[in-house]
């Protein structure tokens, strides 16, 4: 029986569900590449490193028994079906599942000093274990409540003031739109978080920041009013965007198998962007997401390969969860760009729906009601 050479680049929670998938079966070779020096950690548990006693070693990611190289990834060949990695080596293969993550997106070009303040450390985002461990050492060692400020709207800007509030540090929430929030949980729960915020930190909604400059106390941020803001730090949480090896550049696209272009090539989690007639283009990044995306296609693969039935179409409908101000922010599906109708009754449940279909749903302090509309997506009319 010929063994067929499945490579997976990435080891985020796209990528070890790929593996996983894959690494029983006697019928394929499976390799994951990882970064050099890289050990795989579960990114959705860093906020404990940041703000709370977690060690790292605790949130290490397990892998299962396959070959894992750390060697990072310089490019792709399609064509001749081989990945180049920094030490020169070349790795052919058969299939080619990408699952390299994604980036945070930095202060914009335009904000004087942002650049300048980055280097010194005091502007950060909060995407990976570095990022935790930096916002760790800047807090423990003020020996004081921290002033920190905080641009951007969406789950990990929410989640970072309430944890920074709950601590006792003064927080400046500062965001461009008059309503944070509305692309991750849909306008009826950002209009309930706004309140909360607007009640527990200093918010600063509907401004952009201008300038950015270091002091001897920290950062000084003028936003666009005039206003100026000044803290110990800025954590940026303006999203992520996709971060793929050459020759793709502004992440991959995929069909709705998960498919990229190229023969037996196929991409998921943060670094996949979809495209299908129900959703239009979309892309999610979050972890549980992400995982499932990464076992999708690893049975794709297979079906490719001639070794398993076709899994159908992906469709997403993994949950998430946000603790924000003691409230349990909950959701399943895909929310970005629907249309959010909120639900009668006791529970404050907002269905996302495209075309009269729910396709995603969120709700606060309801997280058995939102999570029972998992396996219903996608298929129900309003």
């Amino acid at each position: 029986m010929t063994t067929q050479h499945v490579l997976i680049l990435g080891s985020g929670a796209a990528g070890t569900a790929a593996a996983r998938t894959l690494s029983s079966r006697d019928d394929v070779q499976v390799t994951l590449v990882t970064r050099t020096g890289e050990t795989p950690y579960t990114r959705m548990l860093i906020k404990g490193i940041a703000f709370g006693p977690t060690q790292p070693e605790i949130i290490k990611l397990p892998l299962p028994q396959i070959e894992v190289i750390a060697d990072t990834v310089l490019d792709v060949d399609t064509s001749a079906k081989q990945v180049r990695l920094t030490s020169g080596a070349q790795i052919s293969y058969d299939s080619l599942i990408v699952t390299t993550g994604s980036m945070p997106r930095s202060l914009p070009a335009e904000v004087f000093g942002g650049d300048n303040a980055a280097v010194r450390g005091r502007v950060t985002a909060l995407h990976s274990l570095e990022d935790a461990l930096r916002i760790r050492k800047l807090l423990t060692g003020l020996g004081r409540p921290a002033r920190v400020a905080i641009y951007g709207g969406g789950i990990i800007a929410a989640e970072t003031a309430s944890s920074l509030q709950a601590e006792g540090h003064m927080v400046t929430l500062v965001s461009r739109s008059s309503v944070p929030g509305i692309g991750a949980f849909g306008t009826p729960v950002a209009e309930r978080l706004a309140a909360d915020h607007a009640a527990k930190v200093q918010t600063r909604f509907g401004r952009t920041l201008q300038h950015v400059d270091e002091t001897e106390s920290g950062v000084a941020i003028t936003l666009d009013d005039g206003n100026s803001v000044v803290a110990d730090f800025l954590l940026v949480a303006l999203g992520t965007m996709p971060a793929a090896p050459a020759p793709w550049t502004n992440g991959i696209d995929v069909d709705d198998h998960l498919r990229a272009e190229g023969d037996h090539v196929y991409a998921a989690g943060g670094v996949a962007t979809h495209h299908d007639e129900a959703l239009g283009t979309w892309r999610i990044d979050h972890w549980e997401d992400a995982a499932a995306q990464g076992t999708h296609a690893a049975q794709v693969a297979l079906h490719d390969l001639g070794l398993r039935d076709d899994p159908g179409a992906y469709v997403p409908r993994s949950p998430y969860m946000a603790m924000v101000y003691g409230q349990m922010i909950s959701g399943v599906g895909y929310t970005a760009g629907t249309d959010a109708h909120l639900e009668a009754g006791e529970e404050f449940i907002v269905r996302h729906e495209t075309d009269g279909v729910v396709v995603g749903v969120t709700g606060i302090d309801a997280v058995g009601t939102v999570y029972q509309w998992g396996q219903q997506l996608h298929g129900v009319r309003a």
